[in-house]
């Protein structure tokens, strides 16, 4: 980058220096100077900068004697006073009191607006943040704070942000920030997730995803023909079943939900539920539901995809249910034989001493492990 306005110019040094780029240099554009008047002018600006001991300046030689080849810092200190810039460390913890002065922050969340005030002052965005904004990080962390003190139960994303931080669309900005410091409040949320699926895990949605289901259910006396059926997840209570389902089979993929419930299991035997990724809460809840309705004898399985995200959401669906859920076509032979190393570094694997998933869980802790998509593999009914 090359400079025709030493302000521009100088400005530019620092935020060098506030990066932490010792010895940065800056050049001027010599060749782009409108007329000698606008050069000198140039040339003067630095010299005085110079003679404050703010900056050093690097002459050219030969035929462009005269000219500027390139300027770098002398004194830091100097250099911000002779352009009259506050430092960013200076700002960040301005803005930092200022922030602890207008949101009555707990514990973990303050200390998410220190880790931003540490990268503010390094100029760096926290989490998507400029340096300085205040506002969207007061916004972030209060939003955060009302999600883990649990005041957004039954709200959707506008009218859960309206009423915390006065405007409707801040959460839907700040996805990423929000979740970023509820993450050092909320150890369990999934590793891989997306900030928006992360929110929805923790019963917060922009709308309310409906419980797409398969399997022989009633209303009321009337068996709909249909391969499944949608409605929403808090209706589930108005199902019922025509006899006992001989499974229960969550299924990650919505491809491979419907492949199942019209392929696999056409006579609808067993009770199929799309999953939906990671399940909102609303359907967590409804499947907690579903297996209190069930006797113990009807087993329980989950079908993902063989990698660390299947496994954040295995053991997701199994808190659900709140009983042991059987992993299906979930096994480190199929992830050989039909899988391939992933394309991008996978995300952590979730610990879970004691689970039945414990030999995938360390199979896709080593390097080289395959990961396998469930739409690679054709739909089979569980063995019973």
């Amino acid at each position: 980058m090359r400079f025709t306005d030493p302000s521009a110019l100088l400005s530019h040094l620092l935020d060098r220096h506030e990066d932490g780029r010792a010895g940065a240099r800056a050049y001027p554009d010599n060749a782009a100077f409108s007329s000698v008047v606008e050069a000198d002018r140039f040339r003067k600006k630095l010299e005085e900068a110079s003679r404050a001991g703010a900056v050093e300046l690097r002459m050219d030689k030969g035929r462009r004697a005269g000219e500027v080849k390139f300027v770098r810092i002398a004194d830091a200190a100097n250099l911000y006073r002779f352009v009259e810039r506050i430092p960013s460390g200076e700002r960040s913890a301005s803005a930092l009191d200022e922030l602890f002065r207008r949101a009555e922050l707990s514990t973990p969340f303050a200390e998410q607006g220190r880790e931003a005030a540490g990268a503010w002052s390094r100029n760096r965005k926290w989490a998507g943040i400029a340096p300085g904004d205040i506002g969207s990080l007061a916004k972030a962390l209060i939003l955060a704070q009302a999600i883990h003190a649990q005041q957004h139960s039954g709200l959707d994303y506008r009218t859960f942000s309206r009423r915390t931080v006065s405007d409707s669309k801040a959460l839907e900005r700040l996805e990423a920030s929000v979740v970023r410091a509820l993450r050092g409040a909320v150890p369990d949320i999934p590793e891989g997730a997306t900030p928006r699926e992360a929110l929805g895990a923790l019963g917060l949605e922009k709308v309310s995803p409906p419980l797409l289901l398969s399997g022989p259910i009633t209303f009321g006396a009337h068996q709909p023909d249909a391969s499944f059926l949608g409605f929403p997840a808090d209706a589930i209570d108005t199902v019922d079943f025509s006899r006992m389902p001989e499974y229960v089979l969550v299924v990650e993929n919505y491809t491979s939900f419907v492949r199942h419930v019209t392929e696999a299991d056409p006579d609808r035997r067993g009770l199929v539920l799309y999953g939906g990724g990671y399940p909102s809460a609303g359907i967590q809840k409804a499947f907690g539901l579903i297996a209190r309705r069930l006797p113990d004898e009807v087993p329980f399985y989950h079908w993902s995809d063989i990698d660390p995200d299947g496994i954040w959401i295995f053991l997701t669906v199994e808190r659900a249910f709140g009983r042991g859920l059987i992993p299906h076509l979930m096994t480190v032979e199929l992830a050989e034989k039909h899988g391939n190393p992933p394309v991008q570094v996978a995300s952590r694997v979730a610990r879970a001493d004691g689970s039945i998933l414990f030999e995938l869980i360390a199979y896709l802790s080593q390097p080289g492990a395959k990961h396998l998509e469930q739409e690679e593999l054709d739909p089979i009914i569980p063995r019973l």
